[in-house]
């Protein structure tokens, strides 16, 4: 009864735990990792390592190096590095350093839930680089709650709730199946590839987050809802509430 209701426990609470129990390393002062050049930076994407851009949804949205995910730099950025960002591998980050503290502020805010192996950063102007230099940019196509409304009727696309479970169970788009942004790597197989994929949350931040997660992972139509459940329940269109046999739901 507790629990009932609650969101889904960030995955990096079974890291601090340890931590609190053993203690942190012992770092020796503040650590800066590297500030890296653009030069090594596609060699890097292409071993698969992950780099996680920290510029804002908008601006990842409109033009972001492929197969980067984006976590931006705010209020949530430890809560989503915690469910995204791996313990046991070195990873880079995209920081607009144009802001003076903006390094300073990510490597701590990380190193506060114990994910220190941040390998290098990279500038935020590295986008402009690899786009200067020929290559193309991958972006995030936005969709409105009316052309939603319109695919779906024409059955001309998948949707899926990226809300947490309590959220979707008190209301959700008829027939959407849900999994929570922090589970989405354990049902990627669960997910259509043959038709475009169209994420929501409650108004577009976790559904940012996703949609770079999903492509990072191959998922190449990926589509984010603008507004959020929010956005279509303003509408009044047609929700359900409640779990429907078969659908899926991620954090079950």
């Amino acid at each position: 009864m507790v629990l009932a209701g609650q969101p889904e426990p960030p995955k990096y609470f079974a890291e601090m735990k340890r931590i609190n129990k053993v203690g942190p390393a012992i770092l020796g002062g503040f650590h800066r990792p590297p500030l890296l050049t653009f030069g090594g930076l596609a060699a890097l994407l292409e071993r698969g390592e992950l780099v996680v851009d920290t510029r804002p949804a908008i601006a990842y949205a409109a033009g972001h190096l492929p197969g980067t995910i984006n976590i931006p730099l705010d209020k949530s950025f430890n809560t989503w590095a915690g469910w995204l960002v791996p313990y046991d591998r070195d990873f880079y980050l995209v920081v607009d350093t144009e802001s003076v503290h903006a390094v300073d502020e990510a490597v701590r805010d990380l190193a506060m839930i114990g994910l220190d192996r941040i390998a290098g950063v990279f500038d935020g102007q590295v986008v402009q680089e690899w786009s200067g230099a020929g290559r193309p940019l991958a972006t995030v196509p936005q969709i409105s709650v009316p052309e939603l409304a319109e695919r779906v009727r024409r059955g001309e696309a998948a949707v899926l709730d990226v809300r947490g479970r309590a959220e979707w169970e008190a209301g959700h788009l008829p027939g959407v199946a849900n999994v929570p942004v922090g589970y989405l790597t354990e049902h990627l197989d669960e997910l259509p590839r043959d038709r475009p994929l169209v994420v929501h949350c409650q108004a577009g931040a976790r559904s940012a987050i996703a949609a770079s997660v999903l492509q990072a992972h191959g998922f190449d139509n990926v589509v984010n809802l603008t507004g959020g459940y929010a956005a279509w329940a303003r509408q009044a269109l047609p929700v359900e509430r409640g779990a429907s046999e078969g659908q899926l739901v991620g954090a079950a």
